[in-house]
C-alpha cells in the first residue's frame, strides 16, 4: 500500500470513529450526507460511562500511534495539511479526557440533547403546508429524547465522581446549570411537542406515540438532574452553595492556557504576550473610535464628542417594535449582499439567499442575534440568522440601535458567516471530511475551537472588510454612525484577548475583567455595580450586568473569546502577503476562495500553501515578488 492510500485509510477510519463517538457533533455537520448509514447517529447522545471513556481513550492514542509511522513529509501537501489537522485533533481528544472535563462540564450535559434535537430539526426535509420531517427524522428525535435519562444518570454520576477526585466545576457554572436543567426540562416537556404538532401533523401514530412518550421522560430527567446538583453542592435549604464548592474554579492556568494556543489554535505567542498585545489593540481602537466621534458629533452638532457620548445618543435611535427591529436587519443584509455584487468582491449565485428570522423560543434565552448554519455535510437545508424578540420591551430594542445593525449583519449574515457557510457546503466535496470537525463539541466547554480561527475571525474580517475604501465607494459600506459600531464591534474583540487571557492566566480577577469591560468597551462611569444604591443609572446598571454574563462566557470558554481578533488579524496578514506577491494581478475574489476553500480549521494550517500559489502565479506572469524587493506592506 502506498504512503497516500495508507493516510488515506487512516483519515476514513478516524473520521467514522469520530462521528460514532461524538453524535450530535455528526448531525450538526449533516454526516449522512457522507454515508446515509450515519443517519443512525441523530436518535444517539454521547456515552459518557467510564469503560466507554476508557476505550475511546485507547482508541485516540491507537490513532496517534498509526499517524507516527506514516511518513508525513512524503504525502501531497492538502494530505500533509489533514497529518497535521488530525495529529492536532487526536492530542486534544486525548488531553480532554486526561483533565476529566467529563466530571465538571455541567453545561456540556445540559446543552447536548437539546442541540441535538434543535440540529435535528433544522436538518429536516422540507414537506407541504408547512410540515417538516420524514418518519425516520422524526423518529430520530424520539430516539435522542429517550436516550436523555441514561445520559443524565451518567453525567451525574461522572460529576459526582469528579467532586471526590478534585474534578470540580467552577461556582458560576453550577448555579447556572441548575437554571438551565429546569429551563431544557421546559423545552421537552412543551417547545419540543408543541413543534411536534406543528411541523409533524401527518405523522403515523407509531411516531407520534414514541414522542409523547419520550419527550416528558426526558423532562423528568433534567429535574432529576437538577435535584442531584442541588443534592450534591448546594446547603440543605437549597439557596447557597456548600463552602466546599462556592469557589473560583474558571481559570485553565498558563500551562494550560499556553497549550491550547500552540496545539489548537495554531498560535506561536504566549498568554503574556498576547494580553499586551490585547492592551495595545484596544487602544489603537479607541483612539480611531475617538477621531469618528469627533466627526459624527461635528455632522450632528452634539455638544459632547466623546466616544461615550455619541455611543450613548447614537443608542437612543432604536426600533419602535420587535416587527421593526426584524426589518432593519433585513435589509442590512439585502444592502450587504447588493453591495458584494456592486463590488464584485465574491461571485454569489444568482439565486443566494439570506434567511432573516426571530429566534426559535427554545433559544431565545442564549442568544439575542446569531448565526445557525445548515448541516454543511448534508444537501438540503437552510442556515438561520437568528434576531431574537424582545416582546416590545423599549431597554431590550436599545440593543437594536439603527446603526449598530450593519456591522453585525455583516458578521453574522453577509458576508460573514452565512456566506463562509454557503460558500464551503458549495465546495464540501473538495474538502476534506476531518476540517469539518469539531472535537470535544461545537459550543461548549468542551470544544476545541480549532474552527473558530478560521469561522469568527472570518466574520470578524468581514465587517472590516465591507468598510474598506473601494473604487465608487471611498467610504466603503458604512455611514460614519455604521463604522463607528464597528469599530465598538472590534473594540470588544480587542478587550476579549486582554480579558481572556488575563482571567485564564492569573492576570486578572474576574471582577477585574468586569471593571476593565465596562470602563474600555461600554464607557461606564460610575461605580461597577447592580446595585440602584450604589449606581443610580439604570443604563450603567444593565451594562455591569451584560459584562458579567460575557465575563462568564469567556470562562467557560477559554481561548474561544481571543479567535476573533487574532483570526481576524491572521487572515489580514495572509491577504496583504498575497498581494504583496502578486502584485496588480492578485485578485481579492480569487483570494477569498482559496481561503474558504481549506476548510474550518486555522489559517497557521494552510498559510503556507496559500503563499506558495501566490508565488506560483507571480513566477508564471513574471510579476516581481514584493517580499523580495523590500517593498513597505
Amino acid at each position: 500500500m502506498s504512503k497516500t492510500a495508507e493516510f488515506t485509510a487512516l483519515r476514513s477510519e478516524y473520521l467514522k470513529e469520530f462521528l460514532e463517538r461524538f453524535p450530535v457533533v455528526a448531525t450538526y455537520l449533516g454526516a449522512e450526507g457522507l454515508d446515509p448509514a450515519y443517519a443512525a447517529l441523530d436518535g444517539r447522545l454521547r456515552d459518557y460511562s467510564p469503560a466507554a471513556l476508557h476505550a475511546e481513550r485507547d482508541s485516540w492514542t491507537g490513532f496517534q500511534a498509526r499517524l507516527a509511522k506514516i511518513e508525513v513529509k512524503a504525502l501531497p501537501e492538502p494530505d500533509r495539511i489533514d497529518a497535521s489537522v488530525m495529529d492536532s485533533q487526536l492530542a486534544f481528544l486525548v488531553h480532554n479526557l486526561d483533565r476529566r472535563v467529563h466530571e465538571k462540564a455541567l453545561d456540556v450535559f445540559l446543552e447536548e440533547p437539546l442541540r441535538g434535537v434543535e440540529w435535528t430539526l433544522q436538518g429536516m426535509t422540507p414537506g407541504t403546508g408547512g410540515a417538516r420531517g420524514t418518519k425516520a427524522e422524526w423518529q430520530a428525535v424520539a430516539a435522542r429524547a429517550a436516550a436523555v435519562p441514561a445520559y443524565l444518570r451518567t453525567a451525574l454520576a461522572n460529576v459526582r465522581r469528579g467532586t471526590s477526585g478534585n474534578a470540580i466545576p467552577d461556582r458560576r457554572l453550577i448555579t447556572a446549570a441548575v437554571d438551565a436543567a429546569e429551563s431544557t426540562a421546559v423545552y421537552f416537556e412543551k417547545a419540543l411537542p408543541e413543534k411536534a404538532a406543528s411541523w409533524g401533523a401527518d405523522l403515523d401514530a407509531e411516531t407520534r406515540a414514541a414522542l409523547a412518550a419520550a419527550c416528558p421522560t426526558a423532562a423528568a430527567a433534567f429535574r432529576d438532574f437538577r435535584k442531584g446538583l442541588f443534592d450534591l453542592f448546594f446547603e440543605p435549604d437549597g439557596k447557597a452553595l456548600k463552602p466546599a464548592f462556592d469557589k473560583d474554579r474558571f481559570a485553565a492556568g498558563e500551562a494550560e492556557y499556553s497549550w491550547a494556543l500552540k496545539s489548537n489554535l495554531r498560535v506561536t505567542r504566549t498568554p503574556r504576550e498576547l494580553h499586551a498585545y490585547g492592551k495595545s489593540r484596544v487602544a489603537e481602537t479607541l483612539a480611531e473610535m475617538t477621531a469618528l466621534a469627533r466627526r459624527v458629533a461635528a455632522d450632528r452638532k452634539l455638544p459632547d464628542a466623546s466616544p461615550a457620548a455619541v455611543l450613548s445618543f447614537l443608542g437612543n435611535d432604536i426600533p419602535k417594535n420587535d416587527a421593526e427591529m426584524l426589518s432593519w436587519y433585513q435589509l442590512a443584509c439585502r444592502r450587504l449582499v447588493e453591495y458584494g455584487q456592486k463590488t464584485g468582491m465574491f461571485d454569489l449565485p444568482s439565486d443566494y439567499r439570506l434567511d432573516v428570522v426571530f429566534t426559535p423560543p427554545p433559544l431565545r434565552d442564549t442568544i439575542d442575534a446569531a448565526y445557525y448554519p445548515a448541516p454543511q455535510l448534508k444537501k438540503g437545508g437552510v442556515g438561520q440568522f437568528y434576531v431574537t424578540p424582545t416582546g416590545d420591551d423599549p431597554a431590550a430594542l436599545r440593543e437594536h440601535a439603527r446603526a449598530a445593525i450593519a456591522s453585525l449583519a455583516a458578521h453574522e449574515g453577509f458576508p460573514g458567516h452565512d456566506w463562509y457557510y454557503q460558500f464551503m457546503r458549495s465546495r464540501a466535496g473538495s474538502i476534506s471530511s476531518i476540517r469539518w470537525l469539531t472535537p470535544g463539541g461545537v459550543e461548549d466547554s468542551a470544544s476545541m475551537w480549532e474552527d473558530a480561527m478560521s469561522s469568527e475571525g472570518w466574520a470578524l474580517y468581514c465587517e472590516r472588510l465591507v468598510g474598506e475604501p473601494r473604487p465608487d465607494f471611498p467610504d466603503g459600506f458604512y455611514s460614519p454612525e455604521e463604522r463607528f459600531f464597528e469599530l465598538q464591534n472590534q473594540l470588544l474583540r480587542d478587550a476579549r484577548v486582554v480579558i481572556d487571557t488575563g482571567i485564564h492566566c492569573g492576570f486578572m480577577s474576574f471582577e477585574d475583567a468586569v471593571t476593565y469591560f465596562v470602563r474600555n468597551v461600554v464607557f461606564v462611569k460610575g461605580p461597577v455595580s447592580t446595585d440602584p444604591a450604589l449606581n443610580p443609572d439604570a443604563k450603567e446598571r444593565a451594562a455591569v450586568a451584560s459584562a458579567r454574563r460575557e465575563i462568564f462566557r469567556y470562562s467557560k470558554w477559554p481561548t474561544q473569546a481571543i479567535t476573533y481578533t487574532l483570526g481576524k488579524a491572521e487572515i489580514l496578514a495572509l491577504r496583504e502577503e498575497c498581494h504583496a506577491v502578486e502584485g496588480p494581478a492578485f485578485s481579492e475574489r480569487r483570494f477569498h476562495e482559496e481561503f474558504l476553500s481549506e476548510g474550518q480549521i486555522p489559517p497557521g494550517a494552510f498559510r503556507a500553501r496559500l503563499l506558495a500559489r501566490a508565488r506560483a502565479r507571480s513566477a508564471a506572469t513574471g510579476a516581481p515578488d514584493a517580499t523580495n524587493i523590500g517593498i513597505s506592506r
